[in-house]
Order: C-alpha cells, then sequence, then structure tokens
C-alpha cells in the first residue's frame, strides 16, 4: 500500500529529468534549454552519481552523455537496465563524438532509446523530452491501474470472471477457489454454466442481474447474486462476471420471514407445488386448522383445509389445490377444517422459489368474529329503521285517513263527488306508502341472469322520456359499450326509473336535461344519472336512502330507500354528487359476481 501512494503522489508531482554530463557548461546549457515549471532538473557530472540518483528517485528521463571519465555513458546504460526498478527508463544519449553506425549501434545496445549529437538544436530537444516524459506517464499510469486492479481483485470479496461470447471461462481472480474451491487451471477454457446452471437459460447476457443458485466443486450449492457487463474489445465481446456469495443475507432474510411468519395473526402455509405437501404452517394455522401439533401437518399431504368459494346465485363452489396455481388475491371464501368448522376467511396466495423448489405460500385473514359482527349490526340497524319506518308510516298514513273521516262527516250534511274523489286520492295516497314500505322489507328470491344494462335503459327510454316532456325537461342518453351483469331485472328497472324521476322533479325550471350515462371501469359497470337541478344541501346528502327523508314537498324518500336496497343486493356502490348546477347519482355494479365491497 506504502508503494501504491508513493506512485500516486508521483503522478501529481514534478517529474525528474536526470542530466548526466562531465562538463558542468553542458550541464548548464540542457538546464536552461529544459527548464519548465513541470519539470525537477537533477544535475550530476559522473555515471556513479547518475546511479546513486536513479537508486533513491523516480526519474522519468535521463539525458546521459557518452563520454565521461570513470565509468562512460555506454557503462552506465548498461547498469540502469540491469536493474527492475530503472529498466524501463528512457535513456537518450548526448554526445560529441563519432556519428558512426558501429557508434551508434554499441548505444542502443546499451539500452538508449535514442540519440542526439552535440551541437544540439533545442526545440527539438525539448520536444523530445516532452515526448517522452508524457510517454512516461502513460506507462506510470499503466501501472498504477494494473497495481489497483491486482489490490481490488485480490482484497474483493466478489468472484469476477470474464468470459467470451460462447460463455467459456477466460480468467478469474483468487477469491473463486475460495467461494468454489476451484484452482484457475481447473476452470479456465470451461463454461460458465459450471458454476452458474442458470445461466444456460439466459438469453440476453448483456448487463444480467439474476439472484440464484451456483455450484462449488464438491456439489454443493449455495445463493449467489451475479451481474454481467459487457465490454468490447478491438470487436470482439468480452463479459465480465460478478458473483457475490448472499449466505449471510439469506439467513437473515429467512430469519426476518420466519419471525413474520409466527408472529402474525393470519393463518400462513407453505407447500411443495410439486407434491402439495406441507413444508411449513405458523401457530395461527394450526389454532384454527383444529390440528394439535407440527408433526401432524408438517411433510405431509393431509386435506388439511377446504376452501368454498360463495358463488351468488349459483352456490357453493369448491376450491381445488390445482385451482391455486395461479396466484389469487383479496378472494372471499369460507374454509371447512378439521374439526368440521365453517369458518370466513380472505384468501390470498403467492407462488415464490425456496430452496430451487417452487412453492405456494397461502395467507388467509380469517374474518368470522367480523362477519358475525356485521351481521348483528346489520339486524340492529335493520329493526332501527323498522322502528323508524314504522313510526314514519304511522304518521304518513294517519293523515290520509284524518282527511278521510272528516269528510266522509261532511258528507253526511252536503254530499259531494268533489269530496269522493278526495277521499280516493287519500286512500291511493295510504296505499301507495304501504306498496313502498313492503317494497323495502321485502326480501328477493328471485334467480338473477345476465343482462346488459343499456338493453334494460334503452327499454325504459320511451316512459322516461315521456315523463320529462310532461314537464318541460329533455333525456340525453350516453351508453358506452359495458359487459353483461348477474342481475334481477325488475329491480334495476325500478332503481333506474325511480333515479330518472327523482332527476326530473328535481329540476324545477323548465328545459332542463337529465342525462344517463354508462361506461365500464376496473370490473365495475356503471350508471351515472346527472340532473341540472339546484343540488342537495348539505345537511342533508349524509341522509338521502333514509326512509321518510325527501328533499321534495310531499315525499317519503322511501324511493331511494328501494334503489339502495337493490344495490346493496346487487353487491354495488351507490354514491352522489352534488352541487348548484345539479346532482349525479353514480350506481356501480359488479361484473364479478363475487367482487365483494368488504375488499374494496
Amino acid at each position: 500500500m506504502k508503494n501504491f501512494t508513493e506512485k500516486w503522489s508521483h503522478l501529481n508531482h514534478k517529474v525528474n529529468i536526470l542530466l548526466v554530463d562531465d562538463r558542468p557548461e553542458n550541464l548548464l546549457a540542457l538546464e536552461s534549454v529544459l527548464r519548465s515549471p513541470m519539470y525537477n532538473l537533477i544535475s550530476v557530472d559522473s555515471g556513479e552519481e547518475a546511479l546513486k540518483q536513479v537508486l533513491t528517485e523516480n526519474i522519468a528521463v535521463i539525458l546521459l552523455d557518452v563520454q565521461m571519465p570513470g565509468i562512460d555513458g555506454f557503462e552506465t546504460a548498461k547498469m540502469i537496465k540491469s536493474r527492475e526498478k530503472s529498466k524501463q527508463i528512457p535513456i537518450i544519449f548526448i554526445t560529441a563524438i563519432s556519428q558512426a553506425i558501429e557508434h551508434v549501434k554499441e548505444g542502443y545496445e546499451a539500452g538508449a532509446i535514442d540519440y542526439i549529437f552535440k551541437p544540439f538544436h533545442p526545440e527539438t530537444l525539448r520536444l523530445k523530452v516532452d515526448a517522452f516524459v508524457k510517454l512516461n506517464q502513460y506507462q506510470e499510469q499503466i501501472k498504477l491501474q494494473n497495481e489497483v486492479l491486482r489490490v481490488a481483485g485480490e482484497t474483493l470479496a466478489d468472484t469476477l470472471i470474464t468470459i467470451d461470447d460462447n460463455g467459456t471461462m477466460m480468467t478469474a481472480n483468487s477469491t473463486v477457489y475460495q467461494m468454489f474451491g476451484y484452482r484457475d487451471d481447473e476452470i479456465l477454457g470451461k463454461k460458465i454454466e459450471l458454476l452458474i446452471p442458470e445461466l444456460q437459460a439466459v438469453e440476453n447476457r448483456s448487463n444480467a442481474k439474476i439472484e440464484t443458485t451456483v455450484c462449488r466443486k464438491n456439489n454443493t450449492e449455495f445463493p449467489a447474486d451475479v451481474q454481467i457487463g459487457e465490454a468490447v474489445i478491438d470487436g470482439n465481446r468480452i463479459f465480465v462476471c460478478s458473483i457475490r456469495d448472499i449466505t449471510e443475507r439469506k439467513i437473515i432474510e429467512d430469519e426476518r420471514f420466519r419471525k413474520v411468519f409466527e408472529a402474525t395473526p393470519c393463518l400462513i402455509s407453505l407447500q411443495s407445488m410439486k407434491d402439495w405437501r406441507y413444508m411449513n404452517v405458523n401457530k395461527t394455522w394450526l389454532t384454527y386448522s383444529g390440528y394439535q401439533d407440527y408433526e401432524e401437518v408438517i411433510g405431509q399431504h393431509v386435506d388439511s383445509l377446504q376452501y368454498i368459494l360463495q358463488l351468488h346465485d349459483i352456490g357453493e363452489s369448491v376450491l381445488e389445490l390445482f385451482d391455486l396455481e395461479h396466484p389469487v388475491q383479496n378472494t372471499r371464501i369460507q374454509y371447512l377444517n378439521k374439526t368440521g368448522d365453517l369458518r370466513e376467511g380472505i384468501l390470498s396466495t403467492e407462488i415464490l422459489k425456496l430452496h430451487g423448489e417452487e412453492c405456494l405460500l397461502t395467507v388467509i385473514t380469517d374474518v368470522t368474529e367480523r362477519v358475525l359482527v356485521e351481521k348483528e349490526m346489520a339486524k340492529l340497524d335493520r329493526l332501527n329503521v323498522v322502528g323508524e319506518m314504522a313510526s314514519g308510516i304511522v304518521h304518513e298514513v294517519r293523515n290520509p285517513m284524518t282527511t278521510i273521516r272528516g269528510f266522509l262527516q261532511m258528507s253526511k250534511e252536503i254530499p259531494s263527488t268533489e269530496f269522493i274523489d278526495i277521499m280516493i286520492e287519500e286512500l291511493d295516497r295510504a296505499h301507495n306508502i304501504i306498496t313502498e314500505f313492503l317494497s323495502v322489507s321485502k326480501t328477493s328470491n328471485v334467480k338473477r341472469q345476465w343482462k346488459n344494462v343499456n338493453e334494460v335503459i334503452q327499454t325504459l327510454f320511451p316512459l322516461i322520456k315521456a315523463k320529462a316532456m310532461y314537464s318541460d325537461h329533455h333525456v340525453k342518453l350516453d351508453l358506452n359499450s359495458c359487459p353483461p351483469i348477474k342481475m334481477e331485472e325488475k329491480e334495476i328497472r325500478q332503481l333506474i326509473l325511480n333515479i330518472s324521476i327523482n332527476g326530473l322533479e328535481a329540476m324545477t325550471s323548465s328545459k332542463g336535461t337529465l342525462t344517463i350515462q354508462t361506461y365500464y371501469e376496473n370490473d365495475w359497470v356503471v350508471m351515472a344519472f346527472q340532473d341540472q337541478g339546484c343540488g342537495i344541501k348539505k345537511e342533508i346528502i349524509d341522509k338521502i336512502g333514509t326512509p321518510f327523508i325527501s328533499t321534495k314537498k310531499n315525499g317519503t324518500g322511501l324511493g331511494l330507500s328501494i334503489c339502495q336496497k337493490v344495490v346493496d343486493d346487487h353487491n354495488g356502490i351507490m354514491n352522489i354528487e352534488t352541487g348548484d348546477s345539479g346532482t349525479t347519482f353514480h350506481v356501480r355494479l359488479p361484473v364479478n359476481a363475487n367482487l365483494l365491497k368488504i375488499d374494496q
């Protein structure tokens, strides 16, 4: 590491240039030509001093005089080139002696990289030195990069392997032995699938990143993250494959999963999709399934829980194991446990790979107690509604009865057909109130059929249009493509008529338009009824649909109560948007007969 730091520092400071000549005037001339803020010029007057400097300093270029007393330039060059540390330093001979071929050849054989003859041209000398300095810097950078790569390869915990376009391993760092147990000569030239079998199924290896299981030399396996990057060298594709052992990470993940697995109040089980044996279940699963201990279940093919789907108007359908080969989400079920108890639940499944084996993760949220509470609350709500309705019925029916009694007394003294007409109207009013009350309270047992809401609306359109024309209003249809839904047609017809007539009656000014729109959205068929009335007051909006709560002067509120009941019976949702420019009733009916509001 110290050597690495020294080299790095060297690349960012002045470059050392060694000048060797026994004549001071020659050294002075060289210094004046090469003086630069980038260079550190070291001048010596003998071969012996030059060798000392080479041993202690990092020299980029040596300018060496040939003819010197003691050790001449040729001998000095040979000694410099004989040492490992200094053999790569470029040497430029500067000489005033013979330019004969034999003399020059002797210089090159001694290790010179160039010759400059005295008297030299200053600019030529400067350019040559600059070129050799840059060459030396490039060489040092390459050495540094190679050393960084070597240190990184030796200290990296990951295995790095280069492979060619055919998947043949070309190089590997030393970690391959610790991780896989192979020496370099045992794997180089062989296919990468020897270590990573799953790569055989990867079509595009460029920038691939997978989590898989890899194989050691002793045939044991361990989990690993594998990442592959692509490089192109001289037109040839080379792939660098990084392999990271994630055994410890998996142990931590498994521990976290185990804690969640055991602590959750949901029923969780893991089954092999190969033979459907139980690999693991949590304590909650044992509690609700009726089994006493894990030994009765783990590794067994027991028919522990029987899942039952509730299909509206069709009955019950038993969900078989092979039906779970595709994941399901938040599906309302009933399940029968070992002791024969039928419980309510919400089922979700997911397919995952565990230790190389495909498994089915099943999660059931038991809602039996919640369903019981909901049923009891529904009964209480219904009793409350019945109480309110009974009170309203008494009030509403008493008024026409009082009117009839009064006119009967008056008719004794003054017989009049007008009185009789009024009494008939009051009797009809009482009859209508009782009829609507019965519509709200009755339970529909009619079997539903698949029908398109657009067809129902088009059938009712002449009746709605006649009602609109009578009150000087208009009706506009905007019917878009919708799939059929399972419905009780009479109930849906009553729903459409009630909301449409309410919309027409809400528009007090003439020339108002009622728009009826249909569309399909996220497994729901939507009917929108938009009027141009004055809107509904905020203090009343939450009470709409409650019996005897109405915005009309003589309204009973039973019409919208009937609508709400129809929507609930069809597992739908009704909501209202209102403002000064009008009100829109949105009725959403599910296309899937099993889609329940509890999942929304």
